[in-house]
């Protein structure tokens, strides 16, 4: 039986040539996940679960262990949990990858357009500047701790990225996996362009952030009007405090490091010992409540709150959705009871394009835009159904599956079918090509390996930049504000 293999490196440091070694080997790798890795195996921690079992009968490999959300979540480096994947996969294989650390500095910084680094900032509460001396230093403790912890055990394998060529990996990899073919490795022009990337850095640390000149006491008058605004136009508490407000509403109890339901059923979220709240992997409909539930508990340590983070909250708004007592939500409807605003995760943390003071970019008039419905999107939703859709019959459930399952199984798979029934996947193949239409899928890797592995072509082509349209299409079930604040802004 073939072991585990571990990559423990940091990210930038080649991850994704490592994870598609063994894919195009035929040996199932499960790069990154958007983070699920990292989230799997920190979630395992806390509360006494096996790490990446829920991958483990199907997945060899396993590289890009973190998880940094432009949010208010806890910074996931689960590469660092080398101690406990050992403790729980005996006999597996480990890499620590490396680089220059300069140029990994620099790499980091310039990661995601500069959003990774104004995340990892925004999470320690430290300037941008500060993030080389911290990397740094955090780089030299881990691979301390990691050669210390294996010693001269032959499992243990170190390959310094910059000096190693395909026979490296082969050579060293070889007495577990045969790996006879090799992606394609950085050739001359990518070396040459990141001689550009230290001026790029130092820019993007000179540049002040948006607001910085704002008067102190300009900020307090803002804050205290944006705290009445917040605020419902009435209250009235129907039955007791402890009961929930609205049927979808979820109870954050911060004394408890708890997230239950209505019904008293206890969420997959935990806090964790540094005070943040910790969620399951591959929750994503609880996203929004974790990144909330992290912004109260950073202060207060008591209390319980009734949420309602669907991007869409028709709470308190009518006689129809009436809502019994206070409840935090994202959005309100004119005249809502009962319901104080929260900032939308997605859109108000700083750096996010919704955030105050952030920069709106082209915005060429109505008259000059093209007369087209514009349309960007990823692979998302459910599986229509005249009863409501089925649990797990959703695009998410489908692309997940595909991620996990070997290459020659996707393409007759259960997951393969799923998603092309999905209503987002049969209008884009219904409408694709249209005239006046403009649709097109935002780049997403996970997405398109799985397709690839489900012999899946798209039914619309694969692109992020879009015209300056008219008319913007939503094809989630109910417009909300991830949808409208952006384009109220324009």
């Amino acid at each position: 039986m073939q072991p585990k293999f571990f990559q423990i490196g940091f990210n930038k440091c080649g991850t994704t040539f490592i994870a598609q070694l063994f894919d195009m080997n035929g040996i199932p790798a499960a790069h990154w996940l958007e983070g699920a890795l990292a989230e799997d195996i920190a979630y395992a921690r806390l509360t006494g679960r096996k790490p990446l079992e829920r991958w483990a009968e199907r997945t060899v490999a396993f590289t890009d262990m973190e998880s940094v959300r432009f949010l208010n979540m806890p910074v996931i480096e689960a590469f660092k949990e080398y101690a406990f994947l050992d403790q729980h996969y005996p006999g597996s294989v480990f890499l620590l990858n490396t680089r220059r650390l300069e140029d990994w500095i620099a790499s980091r910084y310039l990661h995601r357009g500069g959003a990774y680094a104004r995340s990892y900032a925004a999470n320690l509460g430290v300037p941008l500047g500060d993030l080389a001396d911290i990397w740094a230093a955090d780089w030299q403790a881990h691979l301390k701790g990691c050669r210390a912890h294996f010693g001269n055990r032959r499992e243990f394998i170190q390959i310094d990225i910059d000096a190693a060529g395909p026979d490296d990996y082969r050579d060293a990899l070889a007495p577990w996996f045969d790996l006879p073919l090799c992606p394609p490795m950085p050739g001359a022009s990518v070396r040459k362009a990141r001689q550009g990337n230290l001026p790029r850095v130092m820019q993007m640390i000179e540049t002040p952030p948006p607001g910085v000149d704002i008067p102190a006491d300009r900020r307090e008058r803002l804050a205290d009007r944006l705290a009445r605004l917040a605020a419902p136009a009435q209250r009235r508490q129907k039955g007791r405090v402890d009961d929930p407000p609205t049927a979808e509403a979820l109870c954050l109890d911060v004394a408890r490091g708890q997230l239950r339901g209505g019904d008293g059923a206890v969420m997959p979220m935990t806090r964790g010992p540094g005070g943040r709240f910790y969620l399951e992997a591959q929750r994503p409909g609880l996203l929004r409540v974790a990144a909330v539930a992290n912004d109260i508990a950073a202060v207060t340590d008591h209390g319980c709150y009734w949420l309602d983070m669907r991007p869409a909250c028709f709470a308190g708004s009518d006689s129809d959705s009436p809502a019994a007592g206070p409840l935090i939500a994202t959005l309100r409807r004119v005249g809502a009871r009962n319901v104080f605003l929260w900032p939308a995760p997605w859109l108000h943390r700083i750096g996010n394009d919704g955030f105050p003071g952030a920069p709106v970019g082209d915005d060429p008039a109505f008259g000059v835009r093209a007369d087209l419905a514009v349309w960007r999107g990823r692979l998302s939703g459910f599986v229509p159904d005249p009863d409501g859709p089925a649990e797990g019959d959703t695009a998410e459930a489908a692309l997940a599956a595909l991620s996990q399952m070997p290459a020659a199984e996707a393409p007759a798979s259960d997951a393969a079918r799923l998603l092309s029934r999905t209503a987002r996947w049969q209008f884009l193949q219904h409408h694709a090509g249209a005239e006046g239409l403009d649709l097109a899928l935002l780049p997403d890797d996970r997405a398109a390996r799985a397709l690839g592995r489900a012999g899946l072509q798209a039914p619309v082509p694969v692109r992020a930049a879009a015209p300056a349209a008219r008319h913007v299409i939503c094809l989630g079930g109910t417009a909300g504000d991830e949808d409208f604040l952006p384009l109220a802004q324009t």
